[in-house]
């Protein structure tokens, strides 16, 4: 046993010693999270290993006892094979054992490197996989499969109903603040964000259409678009056909975007993408009011509970929704304090590490017991 209390990669055969797989679009959408489990594992004295892209800008991946390998080493599609090779290298140094991806990411590497080192792989899924991925194959060999909500189980247990028994709920955690953003202030202005690609100027006409009559009615509000995409120079030019320049901007993806958050009162939930919304997550640990579609995949929002829900294609529905939040602020603040208790609840950071640490310790169980199994 180490000092602290928690088992020593080195000292002890029960230690943890997992592989993280990230690519450009897992880290882009949930770096702050895979940060709080690779500090989970430093606080339980379990060494870890991040391969990732080493072009990737992944500062927030650089933490105490966490070994980053760049994969591929070399750049050329030719040299996969010796990539692969070169990777193996490493990663037998690290002794791994547990090798852990992230749909809709390498799952195909996970499935590789668990056969080659001879450790078990999860996967965790944040968003809804197909009964047709190609990746099906890959998937199939994994001794664990996560999924952070009741919804995502379903999918994936439908997408792979063979694996019914190796899926586990493993939420993705989040700090809940002590106080609740939400008009925190009531004499200023509402301040509103979206965090989303531009890539459909259709998803932004209804939103910027409410937002210039909700201006006509007299209402005081700023509305911030944090994203990019190809359609950004069309939802520029919407802006401005409607005379929203003064009242709406648009910003790139900003970093810590809890720090951003913290200075809004609402957060709006434009479009369900299939994926786990874990900028919608933080917005709701940091007390923000949450208005918006309807959320098929995360199951966090619940109309008049934890959110306010309207039809993404209605202009008017827009408008009502956020007029009603916007003119009862104090109805706007029960909304986003009982999304800070709902996460309390359900979201917890040590109650993720838990899950994780038990996934780990569990899918490698299982490949004792095949081990087992199969000498007898």
């Amino acid at each position: 046993m180490a000092e602290n209390g928690f088992s020593n990669g080195s000292d002890s055969a029960a230690a943890i010693r997992p592989v993280l797989l990230i690519d450009q679009g897992v880290y882009s959408n949930y770096a702050v999270y895979l940060r709080r489990i690779l500090i989970g594992l430093a606080d339980a004295g379990d060494p870890a290993a991040v391969v990732c892209p080493g072009d990737m800008d992944a500062a927030l991946l650089d933490c105490p006892m966490v070994e980053k390998i760049d994969y591929p080493a070399l750049r050329l599609g030719i040299f996969s094979a010796t990539n692969r090779r070169i990777l193996l290298e490493r990663l037998k140094r690290f002794k791994p054992t547990v090798i852990h991806a992230f749909w809709p990411g390498q799952a195909e590497l996970a499935a590789f490197l668990s056969e080659s080192l001879d450790v078990p792989f999860v996967i965790t899924f944040h968003g809804r996989p197909k009964r047709r991925d190609r990746r099906r194959k890959a998937m199939s060999g994994a001794a664990r499969l996560l999924a952070p909500s009741d919804v995502l189980i379903k999918h994936v247990a439908a997408a792979l109903p063979a694996m019914r028994q190796r899926i586990e709920h493993v939420p993705i955690g989040c700090y809940v603040e002590d106080s609740c953003a939400c008009f925190a202030r009531m004499d200023r202005p509402a301040s509103l964000i979206a965090v989303h690609p531009l890539d459909d100027v259709r998803l932004f006409e209804p939103l910027l259409g409410a937002v210039r009559h909700l201006l006509l009615d007299g209402f005081e509000l700023m509305l911030v678009l944090m994203g990019s995409g190809k359609a950004e120079p069309a939802v520029r030019r919407q802006i401005r056909s409607l005379g929203l320049t003064p009242a709406v901007t648009i910003v790139p993806l900003m970093r810590p975007l809890r720090t951003v958050l913290a200075g809004a009162d609402v957060f709006l939930h434009l479009h369900d993408r299939g994926l786990f919304n874990a900028q919608m997550l933080e917005a709701m640990g940091v007390g923000l009011a949450i208005a918006g579609a309807e959320d098929a995949t995360s199951g966090l929002l619940i109309d008049g509970q934890t959110a306010a829900l309207w039809d993404g294609k209605d202009e008017m529905s827009i408008y009502s929704c956020l007029k009603r939040l916007l003119s009862q602020r104090e109805s706007a603040r029960r909304l986003a304090l009982n999304a800070q208790a709902f996460l309390q609840q359900q979201c917890g950071v040590s109650c993720m590490i838990e899950n994780v640490l038990s996934a780990y310790a569990a899918a490698r169980q299982s490949v004792k017991k095949q081990s087992v199994h199969a000498a007898g």
